[in-house]
């Protein structure tokens, strides 16, 4: 099956891999967790490129203790994610949990000066800041509706972030309204545009889908083509909560449609 493909050039698909740590991480916590009923781990393996590559990946992730193997009656071994490899799990898989969460009105602000000999320490901190989803109002003002304090903290205890930067909480940012600052900290016309894409290829592949007889391995490009691409399209969500959402916000449609298209495997399956 020639399934659509998706891609943006302005995210590096090398890099989105890398964030996920490994796709076996989201085969196993998620969509294949959809498909099958029992352990599979031939399934898995069509994932790589041979055996080898496979075992891999499964051996590096056993060792970080990210999925555990067990054995039933000489059966195919079955893969689990550990409760460290859940967490390893993006959150853009489970988004709820963030789109859920009460805003207690209250902005985080994070403000820094790291001079510059020091250099590899900013853009580490801003790295930590990017992962946290923080919004950029300015390179050293950065600002979340997330309580972040015992982060905070531990960056006090551990790296000594209280000698180059300050935390704020503020009720108004900059004098704006919220949907104000949202949209000027975060880039919500570069993610209307991603999801929009991601939208539109994982619909064609559905409408595919529904109208062929798809083999297993057929089913299991289009999963790991799918999983790559909804990383792509919600890797830059911030994944506010609902309420500050902008009204051109496709994060619940591109998380819809992913489910949607996981199920659809699923049957054929």
């Amino acid at each position: 099956m020639n399934w659509n493909t998706f891609h943006h050039p302005d995210v590096s698909l090398p890099v989105i891999r890398r964030r996920l740590r490994d796709e076996l991480i989201i085969l196993l916590s998620e969509t294949a967790a959809t498909v099958l009923s029992r352990g599979g781990s031939d399934f898995y393996g069509h994932c790589y490129p041979n055996q080898r590559s496979y075992h891999s990946s499964v051996a590096r992730l056993k060792k970080s203790g990210l999925v555990a193997v067990r054995h039933r009656d000489g059966s195919l071994p079955t893969l689990r994610l550990t409760e460290e490899g859940r967490a390893a799990v993006p959150d853009y898989y489970n988004p709820h949990r963030c789109w859920g969460k009460k805003w207690n009105k209250r902005w985080y602000v994070v403000m820094f000066d790291v001079p510059e000999r020091e250099r590899a320490y900013r853009d580490t901190l801003r790295t930590f800041l990017k992962q946290k989803r923080f919004g950029c109002l300015q390179r050293s003002v950065w600002v979340t509706p997330f309580d972040v304090r015992p982060e905070y903290d531990d960056l006090e205890r551990a790296a000594a972030v209280d000698s180059v930067a300050f935390l704020f909480e503020a009720q108004t940012v900059l004098g704006r309204g919220a949907l104000s600052v949202v949209e000027h900290a975060w880039d919500f016309d570069k993610l209307e545009t991603l999801q929009g894409e991601y939208i539109r290829f994982a619909k064609s592949n559905l409408a595919k889908l529904s109208q062929h007889t798809c083999g297993e391995s057929e089913l299991v490009q289009l999963l790991r083509m799918d999983n790559l691409a909804y990383s792509q399209a919600m890797v830059l969500d911030p994944l506010l909560p609902e309420e500050l959402h902008p009204p051109r916000y496709f994060g619940k449609d591109a998380y819809q449609t992913h489910t949607e298209l996981a199920q659809a495997v699923a049957k054929h399956f």
